[in-house]
């Protein structure tokens, strides 16, 4: 699915995640990872060993996050329209699941922005989500960290002068072992597929 809205400059391979003023006034193209440059590995993400900091000011790796199916998607606080929506969708999963089943899976933003996006920032990030559930992790890393983390999700994203993100809005679903086994286009709000993808790892 493409999203183009008019103006003299093409930003291509990568959605623009910007405000509403920018989305207005820019012509952006949106890109579902379904191409062989942009699908992510099949190695698994605990193999990176760098630390993260997440929103409560904890320091851990992603090998936490094993032992549960993970839903998971690359973000930043600043952005207004397609990183919401991403959160939004992730919680359309969490709620298809149920309670129960819900609570054996885990649910991680991991940011894009190592420089503004602090712990406090993303406390504040979660608290405007309404993500209150332990489940949860929202998480910022050092530009190093991240882009291991983008190159094995085979995620593609680019700071702009602004000092925003033009970024890939996907949504990834990992199996126990940290391998991803499917990808859900984040802008799309029919979130079945992945809530079927992550209930057949339950099982």
């Amino acid at each position: 699915m493409k999203i183009k809205l008019k103006h003299k400059l093409l930003l291509s391979f990568i959605l623009a995640c910007n405000s509403p003023a920018f989305a207005d006034d820019h012509e952006h193209e949106h890109h579902p990872q379904q191409s062989a440059a942009s699908a992510p590995s099949t190695d698994s993400i605990f193999n990176i060993t760098d630390n993260w900091t997440a929103a409560n000011g904890n320091t851990f790796q992603l090998g936490a996050l094993g032992g549960k199916p993970t839903v998971i998607a690359m973000v930043y606080t600043s952005c207004q329209y397609v990183c919401p929506l991403t959160v939004q969708n992730i919680k359309r999963i969490e709620r298809s699941l149920g309670a129960a089943k819900a609570a054996n899976v885990n649910f991680a933003l991991f940011s894009l922005d190592p420089e503004r996006d602090t712990p406090a920032k993303l406390s504040e990030f979660a608290k405007l989500h309404g993500i209150t559930n332990q489940s949860w992790t929202l998480a910022q890393g050092n530009a190093s960290s991240i882009r291991k983390l983008a190159v094995t999700l085979g995620v593609k994203y680019k700071k702009v002068e602004s000092g925003d993100y033009e970024h890939d809005a996907t949504i990834f679903i990992l199996d126990k072992d940290g391998v991803v086994k499917y990808q859900a286009d984040a802008m799309n709000k029919n979130m079945n597929g992945a809530s079927d993808a992550v209930k057949a790892l339950l099982k």
